[in-house]
């Protein structure tokens, strides 16, 4: 889910700001799950991720572990490196507020809701 979420934000970026042209672009489905993509664009994006599914208490689940940078409007670099599995959505990087990552490490501790 998060992949796809990921891909569409990325997606949408590019297209709502210039056309900026892909320097660089691979990327590789499996049929068992995995994958692995990654591009640079000619403004200094970069993405890359590797995902694929495994088996937690007999339920499929999508893991995803990948990075993204780009230039800042501060003129310095932003980098983000992510986990995403059973446990959530986890960033890390200098550029993410605290009170981000408290909330992301609060929501990965908090328990599911109750199924009727």
């Amino acid at each position: 889910m998060f992949t796809k979420f990921l891909i569409v934000a990325v997606a949408v970026y590019f297209v709502a700001a210039e056309e900026v042209g892909i320097i660089h672009q691979e990327s590789e489905f499996n049929q068992d799950g995995s994958y692995k993509y990654n591009f640079e664009s000619e403004d200094g994006t970069k993405v890359s991720e590797v995902g694929s599914v495994k088996n937690v208490n007999n339920v499929d689940v999508h893991v995803a572990e990948g990075s993204y940078s780009y230039h800042g409007d501060d003129g310095k670099d932003v980098v983000v490196q992510y986990v995403a599995d059973e446990n959530g959505y986890r960033p890390q990087g200098d550029n993410i507020p605290a009170s981000i990552l408290k909330h992301l490490e609060v929501l990965a501790t908090a328990k599911p809701p109750k199924e009727n």
